[in-house]
């Protein structure tokens, strides 16, 4: 009488798995589609595209938690990582919920959990081959259709409905984004995927492809006239170095030391009058006309001024998330004798121009430590993946560019590809054993 009973409960539990399986794929998917709106939708930094990100987001978890739920556990390679990850959003609507904006607050705590919960679903989800695959496949096709845009553009072909600044194509390609810098500062993600791919896939039908892509990337950037140019060229080589620490880990540490040892020399070199006057000399080629590094540096040290005066007054908890743009004409310089303000001072300085600054200005201390925590914790256990190779080049170069600008916590559409990339990224699932075959049956007869 318990064989029925017996079956029932099997095809109860083989029907279960199935719907968890069916679940989790349309989480992936949800998370893709999520990774390709942020860039394609004008940056996300417009509202429809702002409101469609946390949209995405905001699905993409839901239905992964949907999915654990039915499938009845949760796999989580890294929980220290998920847990900083967790306490950084937490935070993050704690700041919102007190904000003097609160609107605003919520707009950007919804940012904020649409990059990292996306992050957190594909560290669930993406435990198989296929499962990375898809994704991987996700941000290739993303950054071609990115760079497909950008010379399109240059050929005078815009997206009507799209908003595009002055001198759009004839001096500057933008691509999907509204400006340069930030499409610029976009590709970073586009080049060191590229150049991961190449270097850790056998050569086959899709090598032509990627290397078009890297190719469009490399050529696309340097009409941006955008201070992340040199950053995406840096991008296409420092995958080359994490190569070199899965392969041969003394090759690894000679590479790195010898990459912080260039950084320096080109830091030092930029702080004198022979090595400025030289850069401003060659800096036409890289496709930098703006501006000179005189002028560039003054301008960003003027600009953090405004995130360095907010962090001395707010150090615990900020002036609250997304509260940037309301709070920093209360830290404008003094006016000037005739009557006006100069130089920053009279300008809309929309964030802060420095991650750091901009995570602690509105976040406060607490908040720039556990999200700097979070960073740190994810490079444990990572393994050798596409994926998580191509999150270890670029973390570097973000932090990086991090100096000087926020496209790690103030432009929406670029946040959410590196936050996968960084945050998302796991060693692939083992396998499980084959099952040993039966032994044939001995044959009695005669």
């Amino acid at each position: 009488m318990t064989a029925p009973t017996t079956d029932t409960t099997a095809h109860a539990s083989t029907l279960r798995a199935r719907v968890a399986r069916t679940a989790e794929w349309l989480a992936l998917l949800a998370a893709c589609l999520t990774i390709a709106w942020g860039p394609l939708a004008q940056g996300s930094a417009f509202g429809w595209g702002f409101s469609g990100l946390i949209l995405l987001g905001s699905v993409t978890v839901a239905l992964t938690l949907i999915a654990t739920g039915l499938r009845g556990r949760l796999d989580l390679p890294n929980p220290l990582m998920t847990l900083s990850a967790l306490a950084f959003l937490g935070w993050v609507w704690f700041s919102a919920s007190g904000a003097p904006d609160r609107l605003e607050g919520l707009r950007w705590a919804g940012i904020w959990t649409a990059a990292i919960g996306t992050a957190l679903s594909v560290h669930a989800l993406a435990r198989t081959y296929a499962r990375q695959q898809t994704v991987l496949t996700a941000f290739l096709l993303t950054g071609g259709a990115a760079v497909t845009l950008a010379l399109l553009q240059a050929q005078g072909h815009l997206i009507p409905g799209f908003t595009y600044l002055d001198g759009v194509p004839e001096k500057i390609l933008t691509g999907p984004y509204f400006h340069p810098s930030h499409y610029s500062g976009y590709l970073i993600t586009v080049a060191a995927l590229t150049s991961t791919v190449l270097l850790n896939t056998r050569p086959g039908w899709h090598t032509l492809p990627v290397l078009a892509l890297a190719a469009g990337v490399q050529y696309t950037n340097l009409f941006t006239d955008g201070s992340s140019i040199p950053a995406v060229m840096l991008a296409a080589g420092v995958p080359v170095i994490v190569w070199a620490w899965k392969h041969r880990p003394w090759a690894g540490v000679t590479l790195s030391a010898a990459a912080l040892a260039a950084a320096a020399w080109v830091v030092i070199t930029l702080t004198t009058p022979a090595g400025q006057a030289q850069f401003n000399t060659l800096k036409g080629q890289f496709g930098i006309e703006s501006q000179s590094i005189e002028g560039f540096v003054k301008g960003r040290e003027e600009i953090h001024r405004f995130g360095i005066e907010m962090t001395r007054e707010h150090p615990v908890d900020g002036v609250g998330i997304g509260q940037w743009l309301t709070t920093f004409q209360q830290y404008r310089g003094a006016v000037q004798k005739d009557g006006n303000a100069q130089g920053i001072d009279a300008l809309f300085v929309n964030y802060a121009h420095n991650d750091a600054l901009q995570i602690a200005a509105e976040l406060g201390l607490t908040g720039a430590a556990l999200l700097a925590l979070t960073l740190l914790v994810s490079l444990t256990g990572r393994g050798w993946t596409p994926l998580a190779m191509t999150g270890a080049a670029a973390l570097p170069v973000y932090l990086f560019t991090g100096l000087y600008d926020s496209h790690l916590s103030a432009i929406p559409g670029t946040m959410i590809g590196p936050y996968v990339l960084i945050l998302g990224a796991r060693a692939l699932r083992p396998a499980p054993p084959a099952r040993p075959e039966a032994p044939a049956p001995v044959d009695l007869s005669f």
